[in-house]
């Protein structure tokens, strides 16, 4: 039976991987019901800075049984575990989300506080919020009242910040390394935590372990049936960290390994950041019945994601004709942000050909870094460089573009793929 298998290291560039209708076996079986035998969706590549623990691509599958979509990876738990530890994007308050310190992400974090909140009247349960990043979330509950709140994370940055919060315990650990002596709690939070996780049975089962006899849980996750009404970047929602693509009847069936069950659920729409919408589900959980040991097979998420495939590939293919055209052919271009997207091109566009004088990120963890023996550096060390610049994000375009502008003051051409055609510069 064939296997799918991606290595880490380079890939060429400009090759763009279709949908394939091959049912193989995969290297990860279906992480919520375990079945091994797959429908390969697309294959996804990256190119990824020098040294990462995390692998340059693998293909985005399909579960027979269950019909949950995930990424067929053979990178391992303790893998994406120490990536958290060490490459944590979370732990720069200036750029990263969790820590409620720009407009948007605190409007997000209060909304969700305030619906945990209506969900839990007892302002003195024992919370627990497992991927706390710099404990925003956690903020906003001691804001309504809760006294007893505690938050988790792997990066000891992230720990620090929350600990800063007034009347908030936080202890480095993760879903797999829970730190001896935690206690038990009312109400663990998961928000934004299992579409980054590999071992979920082992995941709901270290929180079936520190929840209280009549605890609930709270489980945000994207929703992945509404990925294709939201892209604003090709395959942003096929990246190194999401490597699960969830609906609410896969998220009742896994949580239902744990003996779970669903309390109340619903979907909402975020903004990630203005005005780029994004969609997420989300759901309360209690302990009831047995274990479930039948699945209830997802009737649209595989038809969405291919609909999100079709998008993505078609949004692709536009960036990279506008590349063609946008690159210089004289010059070589300086690249600006090393993100996903920035990743994606590298891997799957004619940007993996281009001469590329450095890389800029605003997010201090990428600094010193390489990718394809290029330094990733940081905006202030760009004044001695003319060259054009490509802002390769969708998402942070305006702000990038008024820190060159306004912050900086350079007066370098700008590249932006916000809205591809050739002509669009500054």
């Amino acid at each position: 039976m064939a296997t799918a298998k991606f290595s880490k290291g380079r890939n060429a560039p400009g090759q763009f991987c279709h949908v394939s209708e091959m049912h193989i076996n995969v290297l990860r079986s279906c992480p919520v019901c375990g079945h091994a035998r797959c429908e390969i969706l697309r294959k996804q590549r990256f190119v990824l800075p020098d040294g990462h623990p995390l692998a340059g691509g693998y293909a985005v599958v399909c579960c027979d049984l269950c019909g949950f979509v995930y990424a067929g990876t053979a990178v391992s738990q303790d893998d994406y575990d120490r990536f958290y530890r060490e490459h944590s994007k979370y732990e720069d308050t200036t750029t990263s989300t969790g820590g409620g310190d720009t407009p948007w992400d605190d409007v997000r974090l209060h909304e969700t506080a305030r619906c945990i909140a209506e969900f839990l009247p007892d302002r003195a349960a024992r919370v627990l919020d497992i991927g706390c990043a710099n404990g925003g979330l956690l903020r906003h509950l001691a804001a309504l009242g809760f006294g007893h709140l505690t938050g988790l994370d792997p990066a000891a940055a992230c720990v620090q910040h929350t600990r800063s919060i007034a009347g908030i315990r936080a202890e480095m650990g993760s879903l797999s390394h829970i730190p001896a002596g935690l206690g038990t709690f009312d109400f663990v939070i998961l928000s934004h935590v299992l579409e980054h996780v590999q071992d979920l049975h082992g995941a709901v089962a270290a929180v079936a372990q520190v929840l209280s006899a009549s605890g609930t849980v709270y489980v945000e996750v994207p929703d992945a049936t509404r990925y294709a009404e939201h892209v604003p970047a090709p395959f942003q929602d096929f990246n190194t960290e999401h490597i699960n693509h969830f609906s609410l009847t896969a998220l009742a069936n896994l949580m239902h390994v744990a003996g779970m069950q669903v309390v109340s659920q619903g979907v909402k729409t975020l903004m990630a950041p203005p005005p780029n919408p994004y969609p997420a589900c989300f759901a309360f959980f209690r302990r009831g019945g047995s274990v479930q040991a039948q699945f209830a097979k997802d009737p649209v998420l595989r038809r969405k994601i291919l609909e999100y495939i079709e998008i993505s590939t078609g949004k692709l293919h536009a960036m990279d004709e506008f590349l063609r055209a946008a690159l210089p052919a004289d010059q070589p271009v300086i690249v600006w942000g090393v993100g996903q997207l920035a990743m994606r091109l590298l891997a799957e566009s004619v940007l993996g050909t281009a001469s590329i004088a450095a890389f800029v990120d605003g997010n201090p963890i990428h600094h010193g870094r390489f990718i394809r023996g290029v330094r990733v550096s940081a905006p202030e060390g760009l004044a001695a460089l003319p060259h054009p610049i490509l802002i390769a994000s969708t998402l942070h375009d305006a702000e990038i573009t008024a820190t060159i502008r306004q912050k900086l003051g350079l007066k370098n051409r700008i590249i932006h793929l916000g809205v591809p055609t050739p002509s669009q510069e500054q």
